[in-house]
């Protein structure tokens, strides 16, 4: 069986769940009989340049990997208008290869034209769509998130999709969605990671019996990982708490630091904050934000920059918890079920795709947004690591925390 994946960047170039996911399951396709893979993977014009009269690139070393150069790219719409650059190099690799199975793993960069060539050329392939985002309902980078303020959507509606997309028509907001619905009514099914994605596009219209759960695998090399040992940690010596993602708004890091510095207002000292991720894509306000609470908590925060997936593990090593203070719905977190499987406890938002992978994992959920929530978690979590209580701290904490259950 010849099967296609599909991603929208190479991971060495774009370092996201969506590119691990594609690249792990390719590999993994590699090492079962009767089974010939390939990963076709875009490579946008910031990621590298293709050479002169070819539209794919090697990039990389892995086997069967191959890119394919975009230079355009319509985002509001999803749509891919290079058709005799993109679109046909993507027809010629399709009449060459000859995939039983094509599985796309976003509609970025070939867009949902690329769908289109996919079922005319191979008519008789099985033809998958891996729901990663809500990209298809949102367009405000798939977040179903007010972009005024970051309070969180619950459907797409033109009128309100235009609060956050002004220079967009209502003609313009219904021509998206009647295109990207045309699109996926071309494939065979499409894949929700969490049950919670999948509800949220049944919601928007999409058939049951086209849309399917299956939680993403865990990406290469994780399978074989033994949990770790607890950290060594002497007599005394604070809890390290750990978050891992890109330094976005949406990801929460602005929560995770602001409950660090209410605990040390209240006189809590035995805590560290590690914070792993890059800031490249941070609007400069939000960078300025975080940059001011860096420099009020001192010594208990450390930004440690971007990290390779290879050094995931010896990272977790180095910490006691992991904390994902995601304010979006988030889909099926990694970083979850791979914190799991390192044996390192989570501490995780209450919230969308993410409370259902964190508590698949054993972690420990806090109210989404609420900074008084997490700071109670992070307390406990302190408490019970140390033997020393602080309890005016905690009953402050508890007098202002009142979670109230949150709307899925």
């Amino acid at each position: 069986m010849r099967i296609l994946q599909v991603a929208p960047a190479f991971f060495e170039f774009q370092r996201g769940g969506t590119e691990l996911c594609a690249r792990s399951l390719h590999r993994a396709l590699l090492n079962q009989p009767d089974m010939d893979s390939h990963l076709l993977a875009c490579v946008p014009s910031w990621h590298a340049k293709p050479g002169a009269g070819s539209d794919f690139l090697t990039p990389t070393s892995g086997q069967g990997e191959t890119g394919i150069a975009i230079r355009a790219f319509d985002h509001f719409h999803l749509s891919q208008p290079d058709h005799l650059g993109a679109l046909r190099a993507f027809r010629e690799f399709l009449e060459g290869y000859r995939p039983d199975r094509i599985h796309f793993h976003h509609l970025l960069y070939l867009g949902v034209e690329g769908i289109a060539v996919a079922r005319r050329t191979c008519p008789d392939a099985e033809i998958l769509l891996t729901l990663h985002d809500y990209y298809a309902i949102c367009a405000n980078d798939g977040l179903m998130t007010k972009k005024l303020d970051g309070a969180l959507c619950y459907a797409a509606q033109p009128h309100a999709c235009l609060q956050c997309l002004p220079e967009a028509s209502i003609e313009a907001v219904a021509l998206r969605e009647q295109g990207i619905r045309a699109a996926l009514e071309l494939l065979d099914r499409m894949i929700a990671p969490s049950a919670f994605l999948r509800d949220r596009f049944l919601a928007w219209g999409v058939p049951a019996e086209r849309i399917v759960h299956q939680p993403n695998a865990l990406p290469e090399g994780w399978d074989a990982l033994a949990p770790l040992p607890p950290r060594d940690r002497r007599a005394g010596e604070p809890a390290v708490f750990g978050f891992f993602a890109n330094i976005m708004p949406h990801k929460g890091l602005h929560l995770l630091l602001e409950a660090a510095l209410w605990l040390k207002t209240q006189g809590v000292a035995g805590f560290r904050i590690a914070v792993h991720g890059a800031d490249t894509h941070a609007p400069e306000a939000y960078k300025a934000r975080i940059a001011a609470l860096v420099e009020t908590l001192g010594p208990a925060v450390s930004m440690r920059g971007a990290y390779g997936h290879e050094e995931l593990p010896s990272l977790l090593a180095g910490i006691d918890a992991v904390v994902v203070p995601s304010v979006w719905w988030e889909n099926d977190p990694l970083i979850v079920r791979q914190s799991a499987a390192a044996g390192r406890p989570i501490l995780y938002a209450d919230l969308g795709g993410l409370a259902e992978a964190g508590v698949q994992s054993g972690g420990t959920g806090f109210a989404a947004g609420d900074v008084a929530s997490l700071a109670q978690r992070l307390l406990a979590f302190i408490q019970a690591e140390e033997s020393t209580r602080t309890e005016p701290a905690l009953a402050a904490i508890g007098q202002r925390h009142r979670p109230e259950k949150r709307p899925a």
